[in-house]
């Protein structure tokens, strides 16, 4: 599973990217034959769009696939690992949910990353470490119950989310 999620990990960068063989052997330091082989599968599963454009075969990631869609969210919940780590050490009772783009393999480059947290206290976390890390702007909305959450929009996009670390509570 995790050679699959390290393998698509460009795609899972900026979903609507498209790269080249090429440039796709360069970025995961293969030989472009090997990165050849490996998109041609992943397309052939269904997994990638393939197209030709003036004699190169690009690559996308089809995220009207599912499948990749339950696979970007793996990808980005393994990415946050540390970040994870980072609020369930500094906090007692907390949940954290990752929504927005990330959650819906509708990433862009210039995506940031959007995270609820559900704690009874608030503390200063150090985002410039956190967007270090990751490479994103990162952006913390904090509640302390799911219904505390006002606005239907938001509270439909943090249900469908990513639980990235504890529960979440209505009350």
């Amino acid at each position: 599973m995790l050679t699959i999620l390290n393998n698509l990990g460009p795609f899972f960068e900026d979903c609507y990217r498209q790269i080249s063989v090429r440039e796709y052997a360069r970025i995961v330091k293969i030989s472009p034959p090997w990165a050849s082989k490996l998109l041609k599968e992943y397309a052939k599963d269904g997994y990638l769009s393939q197209k030709e454009e003036r004699g190169h075969l690009l690559f996308s990631l089809n995220n009207a696939n599912e499948e990749i869609v339950e696979l970007s969210r793996l990808y980005w919940k393994n990415m946050l690992k540390k970040v994870s780590a980072l609020f369930k050490k500094k906090f007692v009772s907390i949940g954290g949910v990752l929504f927005g783009s990330l959650s819906k393999a509708e990433v862009r480059e210039d995506s940031d990353v959007d995270i609820a947290i559900f704690s009874s206290e608030k503390k200063p976390i150090d985002l410039a470490q956190i967007e270090a890390l990751l490479k994103r702007k990162v952006s913390i909305h904090w509640f302390k119950s799911l219904s505390d959450v006002k606005n239907e929009h938001l509270l439909n996009n943090i249900i469908n989310g990513v639980i990235l670390f504890g529960r979440i509570k209505w009350k």
